[in-house]
C-alpha cells in the first residue's frame, strides 16, 4: 500500500496518477479542505503559447531565483509543464481560455480557472479521487519509523502503528502560517517537515520564506490579492495617492515578489498606509469573481481603495528531494511545498509552485519501484546538529509573533540569535503541533543566521548585499545521531 499524507493538489494528483497506473493508495489528511491548494488564487505557469517556450520560462525562473536555482530541476519542471496541463485536461479539467501575466514572467503563461484556480482544481481532484474509489481518511500522522535508512512504518493519532507501508508520500505543504501575518490557513505549520527531520531526513533552504506583498484583511476576513490582479492593471498607492513601486524596481507592481514585499513593508514601516486600486482593470467582475464577491461582502467595489500588507505565503525550503520526490530515506517521498527540489532557488517565480506540485504528483508512478537515487548534497554545506532538550511549550500565537518580529521580512543576526535562544528552552521533540512549529522556527532561524548575506527572499540588514561565496550554495541540515 502506498500512503499519501495530504490532500492538496500534490497529494491528490499523486493518488489519482498512482491509482490509474494500478497502485493501491490511501490518502490521509488532517483537514480535507485545509492547506494552501484550496485557497490558491493565481494558477499554473506553463509555456504553451506560440510566443513562449520552456527555455524562456526557465530563464525567468532562474533570474527570479537569484543565483540559487538547481538548473537541472528548473529544466525538468518547465519541460514537463506541457504534459502536466495536458494530463489535467485529459482527466476532465477545463481551464479558462486566456493566459494571464504575473510578476517576474516575461510572457503570459498563467493557466487559470477564474481567480480561484486552487479551489476549482482541488474540488475537481477530490471528486475524481472519490470517483476512482481512493480512500481519503481524516487522521493526523505523528511520527515516521525508519530503520537502516529505509521507511518501515508510521504512527497516526487514530490508527496507531501503520505497518503495511510499501511507500509513504509526504504532501503536507509548508509552514507559512507560522508568521503573525500570513496568507496561509492554520493547517500549514510544517508537521511533515518536522517529523521527517526527526526521522533522519535532510532539510534545506529553510531560510527562504516568501512573503506575498498584497494580503488584505477586512472585518476579520483575510484575502490574498493575487499577482494576476496586478498583471491585469491593479496598482499600489500610499495614503497620499503616490504610486511608489517604481521607486524600488523598474517593473513597478510587476517586480519580483521579494522586492515588492520589502517595498510594501518599507512603506508601512515609514508610517504610511498602502492600498491596492482595481479601477484600471477591464472587465473586472468577469475576470475576478472571487475578489468581486469578497469586496461586495464588505460593502466595497472596484473603485474602493483596499488596504494591503505583506504576509508569509510560501516556504521555499523543506525536505530535500530530487525531482522524483525521493528523499535520503528509501521509500519516503516528499512532493509539493513540503519538498525542496531547488526549482525555486532563493525566490519562487509566481505560479511555479502549483506547477511543481502537479508535475511531481502526476509523474510519481514513473519512479515507484525504480532504483532509489535520493537527492545530492554536492551543491551545499551540510550541518549535523543536535536539537536542544527544552521541555516547556509556547502557543502557536506566541510562535507566530516571535517569527514575525525576529525571522520576518527584514532580519538581523542579533534577532535571529534571540529567536534561537527563546526556542531552545522549549519542546521540539514530542511531535505535538506546537513542538513541530518550534522545531521548524528554530531551524529557520539557524539557517538564516548561517547565511550571512541577502539573497532572494532572505534579507538581512546586517548583510544587505549578495555574497558571491554563497551563490549556488545551499544549507542542508541533518539531525546528528544520538
Amino acid at each position: 500500500m502506498i500512503y499519501i499524507i495530504g490532500d492538496g493538489i500534490a497529494g491528490l494528483t499523486a493518488a489519482i496518477s498512482l491509482k490509474l497506473h494500478g497502485y493501491d493508495t490511501v490518502v490521509i489528511t488532517k483537514d480535507v479542505y485545509g492547506g494552501s491548494s484550496y485557497v490558491s488564487k493565481g494558477g499554473i505557469a506553463a509555456a504553451l503559447s506560440s510566443d513562449d517556450s520552456p527555455e524562456l520560462h526557465a530563464e525567468d525562473t532562474v533570474r527570479v531565483g537569484d543565483g540559487l536555482c538547481d538548473v537541472n530541476a528548473v529544466n525538468y519542471f518547465v519541460k514537463e509543464a506541457s504534459y502536466a496541463i495536458d494530463t489535467l485536461v485529459k482527466w476532465g479539467f477545463r481551464f479558462d481560455e486566456d493566459l494571464r501575466l504575473e510578476g517576474g514572467h516575461s510572457r503570459r503563461r498563467i493557466h487559470h480557472k477564474t481567480d480561484e484556480t486552487g479551489r476549482e482544481l482541488t474540488s475537481f481532484l477530490l471528486k475524481k479521487a472519490v470517483d476512482l474509489g481512493i480512500s481519503i481518511v481524516k487522521d493526523r500522522v505523528l511520527s515516521l519509523i525508519v530503520k537502516d535508512g529505509k521507511l518501515r512504518s508510521f504512527i497516526t493519532e487514530s490508527r496507531g502503528l501503520v505497518g503495511d507501508t510499501d511507500a509513504l508520500v509526504l504532501a503536507t505543504g509548508g509552514y507559512a502560517y507560522l508568521w503573525q501575518y500570513s496568507s496561509n490557513p492554520p493547517t500549514n505549520m510544517g508537521d511533515g517537515i518536522a517529523m521527517a527531520f526527526r526521522a533522519g531526513a535532510l532539510v534545506s533552504d529553510l531560510e527562504f520564506v516568501q512573503f506575498h506583498p498584497t494580503v488584505t484583511m477586512i472585518n476579520g476576513e483575510t484575502m490574498l490579492l493575487s499577482e494576476t490582479l496586478r498583471g491585469e492593471g491593479a496598482i499600489l498607492i500610499d495614503n497620499n495617492g503616490v504610486r511608489f513601486t517604481f521607486n524600488y524596481h523598474k517593473d513597478g507592481e510587476l517586480a519580483p515578489r521579494d522586492v515588492l514585499a520589502r517595498a510594501v513593508y518599507t512603506e508601512i514601516m515609514k508610517g504610511r498606509k498602502v492600498y491596492m486600486v482595481f479601477s484600471n482593470i477591464k472587465d473586472f467582475e468577469r475576470k475576478f469573481p472571487g475578489v468581486n464577491k469578497f469586496l461586495r461582502r464588505h460593502g466595497l467595489n472596484i473603485n474602493s481603495k483596499i488596504p494591503v500588507f505583506p504576509g508569509a505565503h510560501f516556504t521555499i525550503g523543506g525536505i530535500r528531494t530530487n525531482v522524483k520526490g525521493e528523499t535520503n530515506i528509501v521509500d519516503l517521498y516528499a512532493i509539493g511545498e513540503v519538498s525542496d527540489t531547488g526549482f525555486h532557488g532563493a525566490n519562487r517565480l509566481a505560479s511555479n509552485s502549483l506547477l511543481e506540485a502537479l508535475v511531481m504528483g502526476i509523474n510519481l508512478p514513473n519512479y515507484v519501484n525504480e532504483p532509489w537515487e535520493g537527492p545530492s548534497t554536492s551543491d551545499g554545506k551540510l550541518i549535523n546538529l543536535k536539537i536542544p532538550d527544552g521541555s516547556s511549550s509556547l502557543s502557536i500565537d506566541e510562535i507566530r509573533r516571535i517569527n514575525w518580529e525576529l525571522i520576518g521580512i527584514v532580519r538581523h543576526g542579533e534577532g535571529l540569535q534571540r529567536a534561537m535562544r527563546m526556542y531552545a528552552y522549549h519542546d521540539m521533540h514530542s511531535g505535538t503541533e506546537e513542538s513541530n512549529a518550534i522545531l521548524l522556527s528554530y531551524l529557520t532561524a539557524l539557517s538564516a543566521l548561517i547565511r550571512e548575506e541577502s539573497r532572494g527572499v532572505h534579507y538581512r540588514d546586517d548583510y544587505p548585499s549578495r555574497d558571491s561565496r554563497w551563490e549556488n550554495k545551499r544549507i542542508y541540515l541533518s539531525l546528528a545521531p544520538h
